[in-house]
């Protein structure tokens, strides 16, 4: 028997039926007898784009669609940057208060160095371990736990000004320092569609440096000698939680831990390795030391937090051309400039001194924005040599090595400057960036680049968690999975 085809009511289309009236879904033949019934529900879940469905661990039937199937990507995940720009405020006014006060209360420089290398072992090990907790825990009890870690620990400060207790306390917040930018980068990820990520990725990183800056300028409202800034810097923390309690969207998959190796990233672009690295000894460095060698020399803290904001803003300014000169010429001389850049400045903020704060403004401000690309641009170089599926295993392990890095240049810094004087911060600075120069110079000698038109656009990529690699709109297409 010939079989009748099957008639396709227009959408919105109704007819009577003995249970009422039936209603078929976007001109299909499949029946709604009811609005909210769990078939309805099922069939429009099936129906979203993949970026829109709702975790996949959740029952489909009562899941909420994510909230990156709005329009508006910016939109999708303002709850989710707010709540990261406000933790980015107390991670900048506490990462420039801490290294001052202890530096007035009469510490040595090589112990603020161990209390900065605190927190960069502690976010190390956080990179390898937290996805582990938050596969565990899920996504917004863990963001809980951090920041709440966070907030106490930070007040925990202001007990006793014990080394021993502060280097432990700063092990703490950078652990949960690596759990809350991977519980909200994850979440990013996950909300945001792949043609839109490089857009979201430059909105997360405006709001980013620009609230790191607004921390550190925090300084200019009191008085270090008190308690104050303790507690803003723990209330910043604590109501990073806000907006991200407040978001609607469904929780996502646990992020992975999925690195290369060592030896992998060293035979696939040993410039951008190194170059990691070397931004992981000097960056961290300079960013956290700067107070100390700035009261050294006799300047205030007012001036400390406009000489410490200008290096933010200055990357703001550079990071950009940088990378648009990178996209059209081998990235290696970039990075060979920028560090070239930072190798001269460094000097001539270590030769000249207390010149003035107009001066010193200009210097800080093209240190940061040389320095503070390097990172970035070593990541896109690298990404030059992989394929689109091992950007995501690239990122990771490249971080690794920059925090690799970050541990070990406080301490190194701070021996010299103890042992020599306040100005061997930035000799030290100009040392390592030398080196990295005429690394990469030699590196352009043993290896071709690859052609512009083979080459991924650049991205600003910051070094928080491996979890914002997946981000990055050079890797595989979540929607097509190249």
């Amino acid at each position: 028997m010939p079989r009748l085809p099957i008639q396709r009511p227009r959408s919105g289309t109704a007819r009577n039926s003995p249970q009422g009236v039936t209603r078929f879904c976007n001109g299909t033949a499949i029946p709604c007898l009811r609005r909210q019934s769990p078939q309805h529900r099922l069939l429009r879940a099936a129906r979203r784009p993949p970026h829109c469905r709702a975790d996949s661990g959740a029952d489909p039937e009562f899941a909420r669609p994510a909230v990156g199937c709005m329009t508006n990507p910016y939109l999708a995940v303002i709850a989710i940057v707010l709540g990261v720009a406000v933790l980015q405020v107390g991670n900048g006014l506490f990462g420039a208060f801490l290294p001052i006060r202890m530096s007035q209360d009469g510490a040595q420089a090589t112990l603020v160095g161990l209390v900065v290398t605190g927190h960069a072992a502690g976010f190390l090990v956080g990179c390898l371990t937290v996805p582990l907790l938050i596969a565990a825990f899920g996504h917004i009890r863990a963001f809980a736990v951090f920041a709440a870690a966070t907030a106490a620990a930070t007040l925990a400060f202001a007990i006793d000004p014990n080394a021993r207790l502060w280097i432990a306390l700063r092990i703490v917040t950078g652990f949960c320092s690596a759990g809350l930018f991977t519980v909200a980068e994850s979440w990013l990820n996950d909300m945001t569609p792949s043609s839109a990520r490089g857009r979201v990725v430059s909105f997360y990183m405006l709001f980013n440096k620009m609230a790191f800056a607004g921390g550190q300028l925090l300084l200019l409202s009191g008085d270090v000698a008190g308690f104050a800034f303790f507690m803003i810097a723990s209330a910043c923390y604590s109501l990073s939680l806000v907006p991200v309690a407040l978001n609607t969207a469904a929780s996502p998959k646990a992020p992975r831990v999925a690195a290369f190796s060592a030896a992998e990233l060293v035979r696939i672009a040993p410039a951008g390795t190194v170059g990691c690295f070397v931004a992981g000894l000097v960056n961290t460095a300079v960013l956290n030391i700067a107070p100390v060698y700035l009261g050294g020399i006799g300047e205030s803290t007012d001036n400390i937090a406009w000489l410490l904001a200008s290096m933010q803003i200055g990357s703001l300014l550079l990071q950009w051309p940088l990378g648009w000169l990178s996209d059209r010429i081998d990235r290696r001389i970039v990075i060979a400039i920028a560090s070239g850049a930072v190798t001269l400045a460094s000097l001539a903020i270590a030769v000249l001194g207390d010149v003035g704060p107009g001066l010193l403004v200009a210097l800080f401000a093209l240190w940061g924005g040389f320095g503070l690309s390097i990172y970035a641009i070593c990541i896109a170089h690298a990404n030059d040599f992989v394929d689109r599926s091992e950007v995501v295993r690239l990122s990771s392990g490249l971080l690794l090595a920059w925090a690799a890095g970050s541990v070990i240049g406080p301490t190194m810094a701070t021996l010299l400057m103890d042992a020599l004087g306040p100005a061997m911060l930035f000799f030290y600075a100009a040392a390592v960036s030398a080196a990295l120069t005429g690394f990469v110079l030699w590196r352009m000698t043993k290896r071709a680049a690859r052609p512009a038109s083979e080459r991924e656009p650049f991205v600003n990529l910051p070094a928080t968690s491996p979890a914002l690699a997946e981000l990055d709109p050079r890797g595989p297409s979540r929607e097509s999975g190249v």
